[in-house]
């Protein structure tokens, strides 16, 4: 009988060692790209529509890996399923995107963002970032990687894309000065207006 109970206690720990086990903690990033931005030589006129912003939230508020606010810049790479995350200025060399909201679940970004970062603890999402492509008059992104890379506008490209303008209150393409393409925000309303090389 000593021998069946001592069995049975081996039983239960090996369970609850194996049950605790599962419960450490980790906090994994990931990145997703955002599906409505597109490339548009022509205006796709869509209903206007927004979603609730959160005004005044931080990443430090929802205790993100980056603190950030809407407007500042970042440096995203990496993996969807292992992100890298960093501060950046806007329009430098490592500044890749731009933060349009900070929110509690990446399904509260605007539809038409060019990518989400957020963050999980035990699979469940602790915080994302909606992310826009740091566009800047004059500069060019190469958009044929991984994650769009600011470049020199003289150098090589995969998808190399030159901002001539950013035009607001507009989902038109058409009303682009200098370029015949661009990419369409129709969500939030603007344009930016671009050449390929």
């Amino acid at each position: 009988m000593t021998n069946l109970r001592r069995a049975g206690l081996a039983l239960v720990t090996v369970v609850a060692v194996a049950v605790l086990g599962g419960c450490a903690s980790e906090i994994e990033g990931r990145a997703l790209p955002g599906a409505d931005a597109v490339a548009s030589t022509t205006a796709t006129p869509a209903p206007a529509t927004s979603r609730p912003t959160t005004a005044g939230t931080t990443a430090a508020d929802l205790d993100l890996e980056v603190d950030v606010e809407p407007g500042d810049c970042v440096a995203l790479g990496g993996a969807v399923d292992d992100a890298t995350i960093d501060n950046a200025d806007c329009g430098s060399r490592t500044s890749n995107y731009k933060v349009v909201d900070v929110v509690t679940s990446s399904d509260e970004c605007s539809g038409d963002i060019d990518q989400t970062y957020f963050e999980t603890l035990w699979g469940v999402e602790t915080g994302a970032l909606c992310l826009d492509i740091d566009w800047k008059v004059g500069e060019c992104m190469d958009l044929g990687g991984e994650d769009p890379q600011r470049i020199d506008c003289s150098a090589t490209a995969i998808l190399g894309e030159k901002v001539s303008e950013i035009l607001t209150g507009t989902s038109d393409v058409n009303e682009c000065s200098f370029s015949d393409s661009g990419y369409v925000y129709d969500e939030r309303n603007f344009v930016v207006c671009t050449d390929s090389f």
